[in-house]
Parts: C-alpha cells; structure tokens; sequence
C-alpha cells in the first residue's frame, strides 16, 4: 500500500477532507499530513466554504502515525525527520483551529493517537455505532501529541484524561458519547446525513467564526471581557446581511436563508 493522500471536495458550500489510506486504517505517512494542513487552508481561502468536513476513506476515521516509519527513523537515529513530522501535524491543528466555518469530524471506524486528537480538535463529532478511539500512545512510550493535551483535560477534566493516556484502552462509541468526546453516535448509514445536519448550522459562516472567538475567549477570560468581546462581536455583526435576513425571517414567521444576502 503506498503512503495515501488526502482528498478535498467541496459542494454547495461544505468542503470535505478525506483521509485516504484505507489498506492501513488511513494512518498518516509521507507527505499527508502536509496534505492534510493544506487541504484544511484551500478550504478556508474559499469564502464560499461555510463548513469543513474531515474524515476517513473506508471504514477508519485515522489510527495515527505510520509505526513502521516511525520505527525505521528510531532505528536510524534520524530524530531531525521525526521533529519534522511533529511540526506538520501541529500545522495541521493550528489550520483547523484558525478555520472560519464550522469544523465537523465524520467518524466511520477506528480514531486512535493522532487520528483522536485529530477529531478532538474538530468543532463537532459524529461517529457511527462501531466507531471506536483510542489514545494509543503509551504502547509505544510515547506522550500525546496533535494537542492531545489540550482537549482532554478541556473535556474529560485532568483525572479522567489521565486514566484514559496511560491505559491507551480502547474506548467504544456509546462511552464516548457518555463521556463528551461526541456529540452523537449513529448507525453507519446515517453517518451522512447527521453531517449534512451539523453543516447546515453554519449557513451564517460570520456568526459560526464569531461564536467560536466567543467561545473560546471565554475559556481564559473573566465575565468582563467576555462581555466586552459580545458587544463588540454582536456590533459587527449586526450590520451584516444573515442578521437582515434573519430579522426579516423571524417578522415573516419563515425560515432564515443565511448566506444569500439580502
């Protein structure tokens, strides 16, 4: 199997990233995780692009890093190569947390290590029902990587995240869902459609960026400056062409058709 690629496609204003090496789980070798950045930074340069859909070829999501290139850069002392491949897979979550849109990982199979973080890193996540994650870096002494470290311990608070890092256990789909890793978790055949759902809540792409700036300056800031950020978002945004619309829906007892000017 060669070292796989990464797929953009982009229709009525959702782009999806495909991870595609289906013969070893869509792990990630050679250049795709430099693929990976860029497919996520083509698709916020596209004004049209209101949500960006990551996921896997086959029935994976992501198991990771390559371990057999891993291996041959340990085995050869080329440490230099190894840093290399952690800078790219930083590139890649510093591009998916500066996207504009909605950000949305379709989870069909197996998440593990990098591929977890990965969908952690997502706004949202959908998985299917045999869908399955893991933070499988202790089975090779490893310490998490592709901000790993950031969203655990956001999510799951320090003391469950460290259970879950050093027993790298497997952890299915309805745990998952209990523990806030997904939002929801769906029979295969729905998997499209719960995506296709999450995308259409970021018909308003400036409300989505602004909720997120929000959101998140609300993690580290006290009850003033959150306050100060709304007022100066809600400012901005009240002059834009959805909240017209929406203004005009709301009156018209019809539903808002965001993003198509006024």
């Amino acid at each position: 199997m060669g070292a796989g690629r990464v797929l953009l496609e982009i229709t009525d204003g959702v782009a999806v990233a495909t991870i595609s090496r289906p013969g070893k789980l869509n792990s990630l070798s050679g250049d795709m995780r430099r693929e990976l950045r860029d497919c996520i930074r083509d698709a916020a340069r596209d004004d049209s692009v209101r949500a960006l859909v990551v996921t896997g070829d086959g029935p994976a999501f992501c198991a990771g890093g390559d371990v057999a290139t891993m291996s041959t850069l340990r085995e050869e002392d080329r440490a230099e190569e190894f840093h290399e491949i952690l800078h790219a897979g930083a590139e890649c979550v510093l591009a998916l947390q500066a996207f504009p849109g909605l950000t949305i990982a379709a989870i069909p199979g197996i998440a593990a290590g990098a591929g977890f973080a990965l969908a952690l890193g997502c706004d949202l996540r959908v998985a299917t029902s045999t869908a399955r994650f893991a933070a499988s870096w202790r089975g090779l002494a490893l310490a998490p990587d592709w901000g790993a470290t950031h969203w655990l311990p956001r999510t799951l608070g320090y003391a469950k995240a460290v259970e879950l890092v050093l027993s790298g256990r497997l952890i299915e789909a309805d745990e998952a869902l209990q523990l806030g890793l997904v939002h929801r978790v769906v029979d295969a055949d729905d998997l499209d459609a719960s995506v296709a759902e999450f995308a259409e809540w970021a018909r308003a792409r400036d409300m989505v960026k602004s909720v997120k700036y929000l959101l998140r300056k609300g993690l580290v800031g006290g009850i003033e400056a959150s306050l100060a950020a709304e007022t100066e978002v809600q400012e901005d945004l009240f002059v834009s062409d959805d909240v017209l619309e929406g203004l005009r829906a709301f009156r018209e007892k019809r539903p808002a058709k965001f993003g198509e000017g006024p």
